[in-house]
């Protein structure tokens, strides 16, 4: 086989199986049972005609494609294959407790408080993995933690946590919330320009 044949002319051809191939395109670790929650997501919010996020519909307005169904289905497949994962990496209300040395009843206080993130999958509560690092909590998220809007979709959360942002800027490169906390000795005006970033994304959803 020519190994410079692409993953979509090899499902096409049979070769491929469409999780497979889902797999080697996006880097994603998908599996039928992934693949059927990923399609309930779909059937739920109408395949035929996708509803998108403001920021992927206007993605897609700006390169002229949002009338097309196939790119607009395909969009919102992409959304649902980065929530399947987000899930997986999420860390349960136990877990989290376990990786900050508390009581789950502490995590549920903090919750409470706004001072940690989670959002509902099932009759579960997951707190997004941005907040955490291998050994504890990303230092001084804590205090912007509550200007994060409850309703904000948790795939925007990760989102405005981890991406980079034009404003924070370290070592003459653009760097993202987390990364700018984790760099950072905490004063006011650290926190304040990360806040700044946080209060500016609650403006464009809103």
């Amino acid at each position: 086989m020519n190994g410079s044949t692409t993953a979509e002319d090899r499902y096409r051809s049979g070769d491929l199986a469409f999780e497979d191939a889902l797999r080697e395109v996006t880097g994603a670790d998908i599996g039928r049972d992934d693949l059927v929650q990923i399609l309930h997501g779909l059937a739920s919010r109408q395949l035929v005609v996708p509803e998108l996020s403001e920021h992927d519909a206007r993605i897609l307005e700006e390169a002229g494609l949002v009338g097309d169904p196939a790119v607009a289905t395909a969009a919102r497949l992409d959304r649902e294959i980065r929530m399947v994962e987000l899930v997986r990496s999420a860390l349960s209300i136990d877990d989290a407790a376990d990786r900050l040395g508390v009581t789950p009843a502490r995590v549920r206080q903090r919750l409470a408080a706004g001072t940690l993130w989670a959002f509902d999958s099932g009759r579960s509560r997951l707190l997004p993995p941005a907040q955490f690092t291998d050994t504890g909590e990303v230092p001084h998220l804590d205090k912007l933690t509550p200007l994060i809007g409850k309703d904000l979709h948790p795939l925007s959360v990760q989102a405005l946590l981890t991406r980079p942002q034009p404003s924070l800027i370290a070592e003459g490169r653009t760097v993202s919330i987390v990364a700018w906390l984790t760099g950072s000795a905490g004063t006011a005006a650290d926190i304040e320009r990360a806040a700044d970033v946080i209060t500016a994304a609650e403006w464009e959803s809103a």
